[in-house]
C-alpha cells in the first residue's frame, strides 16, 4: 500500500509523454507558400499616347517586383485628369506639368497638393505629306497656324481631348481653334495625310520615335518630318527637328515632360515605380525607345593596367 501512490504518479506521467508524443505527430509540418504572399496593387491612369513606353516600364517594374502590380488604364489626356480631379488616391501620366489654376482647383477642390516628377521628356512632331511644299517652318507660322490667325495650311491632331492638343493649345494661348479638326488616331491622321498635301499633322514624338519598331519605320516612309526654326536667346536662328538628341538639348521648341503625378506618395506601390522610374535600368529604357530620361543613366568604365 505505501507505493500505492508512486505507482500512480508513474502511470500519470507516461500518459502526459503518450499524449504529448500523440500530439506532435498529429500536428502537420508547416507547409512553405510558394510565391507572394500578398500583392500589392496600384491603378495608373495614362495618356494613351505613352502607352509604348509606359507598358515597357511596367513590364520590367512588375518583373523585378513580383509583390506589386500596376493596372494601367490609358486614356485621352482630358480624361485621364478628370480621374485626378475626382479620386482622391489616383496616380497620373501626362505630357505636361499641371497648370496652376488646375493645382488650385484640385487643392479648393479635395485639399491636396499633387506631387509631380518628371521621368521623361517626349515632344509634339510635325508630319506632312512627302511631297509638303516647305521643309522648315517659323516658329511663329506655327503659332498662327494654331491660333488660328493663318489659314495658308490645315491643321490637323491626333486626338480631340489629347494632350498634344492641350499642349499646343496652351502653348500659344488658345484654348480652341475653329479650322483645326482632329482624327481618332495616328493612322487616321497619316491616311490624311496622305490625301491632302496642303495639311500639317501634329502627334506625340513617342509614336515615332523608336525607329526599331516594323510599324514606326512604315510610318516614316508615308510622311515628311517638319523642322522648326527659332531664335534662339543670341538671336541666332536654330532649325530642329523632333529627335533625341535635339530633345535632350533643348533646342527644339516643341517638346515636353513626361510627369507622374500623384496625391500621395505614401502608396507603396507608387512610390516603388516612380522611384523606379527615375532609376538606371528605366533610363535606358527610355533612351532605347528614342526618348529622353530625365536623370541619364550612369556609365561606369574600369580602367586597368
Amino acid at each position: 500500500m505505501q507505493y500505492r501512490p508512486l505507482y500512480f504518479i508513474a502511470i500519470f506521467c507516461l500518459g502526459l509523454m503518450a499524449c504529448s508524443r500523440h500530439t506532435d505527430q498529429a500536428t502537420p509540418p508547416p507547409v512553405a507558400i510558394e510565391g507572394p504572399a500578398h500583392i500589392d496593387s496600384i491603378t495608373v491612369y495614362a495618356d494613351e499616347a505613352f502607352r509604348y513606353i509606359i507598358d515597357q516600364e511596367a513590364r520590367v517594374y512588375e518583373n523585378d517586383q513580383p509583390d506589386q502590380h500596376l493596372h494601367l488604364i490609358y486614356l485621352p489626356e482630358a480624361e485621364v485628369l478628370k480621374h485626378l480631379t475626382s479620386d482622391s488616391f489616383s496616380t497620373v501620366v501626362i505630357g505636361r506639368r499641371l497648370r496652376e489654376s488646375e493645382r488650385t482647383q484640385l487643392f479648393k477642390k479635395n485639399h491636396i497638393t499633387p506631387d509631380e516628377r518628371c521621368f521623361a521628356r517626349d515632344a509634339i512632331a510635325l508630319v506632312a505629306h512627302q511631297d509638303f511644299p516647305q521643309d522648315t517652318l517659323q516658329y511663329t507660322q506655327v503659332g498662327k497656324l494654331v491660333a488660328g490667325t493663318s489659314d495658308q495650311y490645315k491643321v490637323v491632331f491626333e486626338g480631340n481631348s489629347s494632350g498634344v492638343v492641350s499642349y499646343m493649345f496652351g502653348l500659344f494661348g488658345q484654348s480652341a481653334r475653329q479650322s483645326a479638326f482632329a482624327v481618332k488616331n495616328t493612322d487616321e491622321l497619316v491616311a490624311y495625310l496622305q490625301k491632302d498635301k496642303n495639311a500639317i499633322g501634329f502627334i506625340p514624338y513617342d509614336k515615332i520615335s523608336d525607329e526599331d519598331v516594323a510599324s514606326v519605320r512604315d510610318l516614316l516612309k508615308k510622311v515628311k518630318l517638319l523642322y522648326v526654326a527659332k531664335p534662339d536667346s543670341a538671336g541666332r536662328m536654330v532649325v530642329s527637328t523632333a529627335s533625341q538628341s535635339e530633345i535632350a538639348d533643348e533646342s527644339y521648341p516643341f517638346a515636353r515632360p513626361i510627369n507622374f503625378i500623384q496625391h500621395s506618395m505614401d502608396q507603396k506601390v507608387g512610390t516603388g515605380f516612380v522611384n523606379f522610374l527615375n532609376k538606371d535600368r528605366s533610363g535606358r529604357i527610355i533612351l532605347k525607345s528614342g526618348l529622353v530620361p530625365a536623370i541619364m543613366p550612369s556609365r561606369t568604365i574600369n580602367i586597368t593596367n
